[in-house]
């Protein structure tokens, strides 16, 4: 993970070295409660949300 997506973890108090299913399903909640606007579209942490989530994908 890049330092942008380890900050937004720290923010969250997301350990990094938790199990990555509780990351994942971490992420997605704060993503869909607090990231999107009206339209859908992510805002700035919104983004690197979907960024974790995409690195994520790619170890599983």
């Amino acid at each position: 993970m890049n330092e942008e997506q380890l900050n937004l973890l720290k923010k969250l108090d997301i350990n990094a070295n938790d199990d990555l299913e509780i990351i994942e399903e971490k992420i997605g909640d704060y993503l869909n409660l607090h990231c999107l606007d009206e339209n859908y579209m992510p805002n700035e942490d919104g983004l690197i949300c979907e960024s974790i989530l995409d690195y994520i994908s790619k170890l599983n």
